[in-house]
């Protein structure tokens, strides 16, 4: 291991035991709204051309927003198509048209877990659109018919969000569980640790801008994970989500 790889693991495993100064992660409407936002930043307007605004610029209420997003969005897949084959043209439709279903349901108040299902359904069509993903994937995170924000349903959707793309950029290295089959966020810990011990054995030499930020995101993926797994709370859960998005944009 580089003396840059063991720096960014010892910053996140600093960060998981609470002695590394970085703000408290919260779980909300507004959060929530902003990590579907970022995602989409890392993809959309590269494959559709559909400029994603800035906070400062979006006056209408969090999820009211993310919803008209998610509405031209999937007008302008109706319009124009999309550019891809086989099993993942149906698959990134039937995700975005999810995505967009789960943003109205937020909007109109049936609560929040609508936007984790539409930021699921996000990361699996961008998967499929954008990465040329083969494989499957649920169309939501949630067990059984309720809707709940929970450490079960955030877990699934970060191990989706890992089956998109870890697999493939560091190979058989990186071991994947099915569905459900990580119950605790310890267990999620484990896993993101596998990951960022791959990323540094393919990255942690590598001086490039990109490189350097995705294993700084993966980092703080790890610290969250830690955090979560020692029970500081969902939002960590979250916020490693949300890190993760943000390697996965530079990385792969």
């Amino acid at each position: 291991m580089t003396e840059t790889a063991s720096t960014y693991t010892a910053d996140g495993i600093a960060a998981g035991t609470s002695a590394y100064p970085h703000p408290k992660p919260v779980l909300d409407t507004e959060a929530l709204a902003e990590a579907i936002r970022v995602q989409l930043r890392t993809w959309v307007t590269a494959e559709f051309g559909i400029t994603i605004p800035t906070p400062e610029r979006d006056t209408t209420r969090p999820a009211d927003s993310t919803a008209q997003l998610l509405g031209e969005i999937t007008e302008h897949v109706h319009r124009h198509g999309v550019e891809t084959d086989g099993d993942a043209e149906p698959w990134s439709i039937a995700h975005l048209l999810n995505a967009h279903a789960d943003s109205l349901y937020a909007a109109h108040g049936h609560g929040d877990a609508y936007l984790l299902g539409a930021l699921y359904s996000l990361i699996a069509a961008r998967a499929y659109l954008r990465d040329g993903y083969e494989g499957r994937f649920e169309l939501d995170p949630f067990g059984g018919d309720r809707r709940t924000i929970n450490d079960r349903a955030l877990i699934e959707t970060i191990r989706v969000q890992l089956a998109t793309w870890a697999p493939d950029t560091f190979g058989t290295v990186v071991q994947l569980p099915e569905r459900w089959q990580m119950r605790c966020a310890a267990d999620l810990s484990d896993v993101i640790g596998n990951v960022i011990g791959a990323a540094e054995a393919k990255y942690g030499d590598a001086d490039d801008d990109d490189s350097i930020r995705g294993m700084a995101h993966l980092a703080n993926a790890r610290a969250h994970g830690l955090k979560a797994a020692h029970g500081y709370g969902d939002a960590h859960l979250f916020a490693a989500l949300s890190s993760l998005v943000l390697a996965v944009a530079s990385l792969a």
